[in-house]
């Protein structure tokens, strides 16, 4: 009998302090989302709670989303839209950056919408594929009731009004995890993160399908994008900061 409390106390032990070593390694020490800083060509960062959207400008009071946040009531977005007099309709396209249901949650709010995402993250989006990362495997698949109405290739570039939006596949963090480069801001979700030293790293660990996997993305990326550094003038991430430049990404190890 006391073996067996033995043992129930350890298992308990576990459970209390797993999710607090998943807190500490994942968002102790990032640098806060800026919420409500302009970026390149009029793009704003929104702050839903402890993760970022982004609303993008594409020309004649329409806009574009990066990614559509946790909160399913979208209070941040709706709010962000109140202050620029705008309805939801004005939003005509959302650019997914993987399936997790914190960056995908807000999506329903706007019908009007069209849902852009790499062909190899569709199934996650829509509930039918779950991920594998460490503490994402042990949830099963939720069908969100988003589903993805342009679905993208590797490289494509789509124009949205006069705003064009080019996807670049970055695998690791989930296998259809994508950037976007849009008016000068390369947006890497959750596949990378800025440190308070200005320096980037890649995603995090429990979240995760395959770290090694988004470390060889990034560097791909960053080969890929080393002819185009000059138009990019922002890096910007889901959980942390925004950093400066191209350089943190090409200096990436």
């Amino acid at each position: 009998m006391k073996r067996a409390f033995k043992i129930a106390g350890a298992v308990l032990a576990l459970l209390l302090v797993f999710p607090l070593v998943v807190i500490l390694t994942t968002f102790v020490g990032n640098p806060k989302i800026p919420d409500g800083l302009e970026l390149a060509s009029g793009a704003r960062v929104v702050n839903d709670g402890y993760v970022a959207t982004f609303m993008v400008p594409t020309g004649d009071g329409s806009l574009a989303l990066i990614d559509c946040g946790n909160d399913a009531s979208g209070k941040a977005l709706l709010a962000e839209l109140e202050r620029r007099k705008l309805p939801r309709d004005a939003v005509k396209a959302i650019f997914v950056t993987h399936g997790h249901p914190d960056h995908i949650k807000g999506c329903p709010l706007f019908p009007a919408a069209q849902i852009y995402a790499l062909e190899t993250e569709r199934g996650v989006i829509e509930g039918r594929e779950k991920t594998h990362g460490p503490v994402t495997k042990l949830f099963p698949a939720r069908d969100l009731g988003v589903r993805v109405t342009r679905a993208l290739k590797d490289g494509e570039t789509v124009a949205v009004g006069p705003l064009q939006v080019t996807v670049f596949a970055v695998p690791g963090h989930t296998r259809g995890s994508a950037a976007y480069l849009a008016g000068g801001v390369l947006y890497l979700g959750d596949s990378a993160d800025a440190k308070k030293d200005g320096t980037l790293v890649g995603s995090k660990y429990w979240f995760s399908d395959d770290k090694e996997q988004n470390q060889a993305s990034l560097h791909a990326l960053a080969t890929r994008l080393a002819s185009r550094a000059d138009e990019i003038k922002t890096l910007a991430f889901a959980h942390t900061g925004v950093l400066p430049g191209f350089a943190p990404l090409r200096d990436f190890r």
